[in-house]
């Protein structure tokens, strides 16, 4: 009974040792897979909400998951290591925040009267929400997800833009009924940290914002008098651009032409594509316009990486446009959700077996 008993222990051991070194292999097997998506808020309207988030694989151009939100989503921004993003509910005044690698909400933040948009600083410590009806941006502490300060601005903040300028970090938030954009110290560094530090005066009803990779131009359509402003950092002055009809959003990307801007007009259902290079001699001009298949009132443009393509949301239709920036067509239309509203890209990495036949073996891989 005694040599029985020990015969057992002693399989009992060896199969333990067993699923231990099969458990350690499959973690040594274990390889970062990275790859891009594409995040569209899905807006609704008031009556029907849209309440979600669409996840868009960048590679295969389909909707891969849906991520429910709060109510009314509006701005979408995700961190530069792509592990969190940020998502603006302008009903319910709070910010879902959402684990990009299962694509889960995992907090919710109390915000401001009607956050719009949001934007988060180069170094992913902080998150810059507009609040429309309540005049002034709430920042939030991207480690604890608490607002830490709240910024008086303008009147209707409706749009944000956030980088590294020749003078430090700097927000730009436009004011749509004042017709300005407020300049934020965003230098925690800065004796003038979380301070509007300038007022710009643009044109009518300006209602976003984009800056360029190097931090030089900011980029403000303006949907009152179908211009955008193109603002120097250095200086704080304007350019003023004619675009099309009703401009509503802004995308830059460092595209196979150079850096371009892509004014979405809503409108018009176009793309006003301008140069965005300050070394171009066609810098502040309106190069191209996309007139054909871009769906019914195009709200927003983001871009992959490597600048080859980028994605509009299509408010009325209810569709994402993909555009091969090489060529400036549309190359792809995407269903999503109730009135997409805004759209961001970001690159997740994940851990997945070192397995060639999957279908992770196309992403990038890190070694």
């Amino acid at each position: 009974m005694l040599r029985d008993n020990e015969n057992l222990k002693g399989r009992f051991q060896r199969k333990k040792n067993q699923y231990t070194q099969a458990k350690e292999m499959k973690k040594d097997r274990l390889i970062p897979r990275c790859r891009e998506f594409a995040y569209v808020t899905n807006t609704g309207t008031l009556d029907n909400p849209g309440n979600t988030v669409s996840v868009i694989d960048t590679k295969k151009d389909k909707v891969t998951a849906t991520i429910t939100v709060g109510n009314n989503p509006l701005g979408v921004a995700v961190t530069p290591n792509g592990k969190r993003l940020y998502v603006t509910n302008q009903s319910d005044n709070t910010v879902s925040v959402i684990d990009t690698a299962t694509n889960k909400v995992i907090d919710t933040i109390p915000a401001g009267d009607r956050p719009i948009l949001v934007a988060i600083t180069p170094d992913g410590t902080r998150a810059y929400v507009p609040n429309a009806f309540g005049n002034n941006v709430s920042v939030i502490d991207t480690h604890s997800n608490m607002v830490t300060d709240t910024i008086p601005v303008g009147n209707f903040p409706f749009g944000i833009a956030i980088g590294n300028t020749p003078f430090g970090t700097r927000a730009y938030v436009p004011n749509a009924i004042d017709n300005t954009v407020s300049v934020i110290d965003a230098n925690p560094n800065s004796p003038t940290y979380n301070t509007v530090i300038a007022i710009i005066l643009v044109g009518a009803v300006p209602i976003d914002a984009a800056m360029t990779p190097d931090g030089s131009t900011v980029y403000v359509p303006n949907a009152g008098d179908n211009t955008v402003s193109a603002i120097d950092t250095g200086t704080n002055s304007i350019t003023s651009i004619p675009v099309g009809a009703g401009p509503a959003g802004v995308g830059i990307g460092n595209t196979p032409f150079g850096i371009r801007a892509f004014v979405t007009n809503s409108d018009g259902d176009t793309i006003s594509v301008i140069d965005a290079d300050p070394n171009s001699p066609t810098f502040n001009k309106v190069v191209d316009t996309i007139l054909k298949k871009v769906g019914d009132s195009p709200s927003d443009a983001a871009f992959t990486s490597d600048g080859l393509k980028g994605y509009v949301p299509n408010n009325l239709d209810n569709t994402v446009s993909v555009i091969d920036t090489a060529t400036n067509k549309i190359i792809d239309t995407i269903k999503v959700g109730n009135v997409p509203g805004a759209v961001t890209v970001g690159r997740v990495c994940r851990l997945v077996e070192d397995d060639e036949s999957s279908d992770e073996s196309s992403d990038e891989r890190i070694d």
